[in-house]
């Protein structure tokens, strides 16, 4: 008895621990939500780690993507700036930045980093050390993963890229490590459990 409902505890931990969604602004901004409702003008939705239960508005129009819980992403393409060419020696160091954030937003995937910090944090203590290298790794720009190449001989966009890629690879390393922590938590409780049998 006691083991079922300390595997029904954790099961619900691992569930609550990754349970929100992303708002995803065109500047490149995420904001954790729990969205209740996307209206043909706006993204209605709470905050999840507030418990007041005060519904934030959002205009779509300053929204990239809204990333669900499950996984599923909805994407307002007709808020992403014109794709038409434009030179990039037209462009503004902000306005540089701005795309270098925006091409990471959609191209980069930081592939390797979520199940690497998984599996690193499951080396107990040492995992966790595994995991922030991973962090904190830059990430690197690739030719197959920018919307124009010419845009890598730009400094102020790949800053973009970067500062923006780093941040997603972050996060990813950080719900690896959780992932990677909660499973080992819950083999080592089954482990305990099983041999007070």
């Amino acid at each position: 008895m006691k083991r079922n409902l300390i595997l029904i505890l954790l099961t619900l931990l691992l569930q609550n621990a990754f349970a929100q969604d992303y708002i995803v602004k065109v500047n490149g901004e995420e904001i954790p939500a729990r969205v209740l409702e996307i209206t043909l003008e706006e993204i209605l939705y709470h905050q999840p780690d507030s418990s007041a239960e005060v519904v934030l508005r959002l205009p779509k129009t300053e929204v990239f993507m809204v990333r669900f819980e499950n996984g599923a992403k909805e994407v307002f393409s007709e808020n992403l700036q014109d794709n038409k060419v434009v030179t990039a020696a037209a462009l503004t160091p902000d306005q540089l930045y701005l795309l270098g954030k925006r091409d990471a937003i959609q191209l980069y995937k930081g592939e390797g980093v979520l199940w690497g910090s998984a599996a690193s944090a499951l080396i107990f203590p040492y995992g966790l050390a595994g995991s922030a290298v991973l962090a904190f790794t830059p990430p690197n720009v690739h030719q197959n993963r920018v919307s124009d190449r010419e845009l890598l001989s730009y400094p102020d966009y790949v800053k973009g890229y970067k500062d923006q890629a780093k941040k997603r690879k972050i996060g990813k390393a950080a719900a690896g490590a959780g992932i990677g922590t909660l499973v080992g938590i819950a083999a080592t409780v089954a482990i305990i459990l099983s041999t007070w049998q």
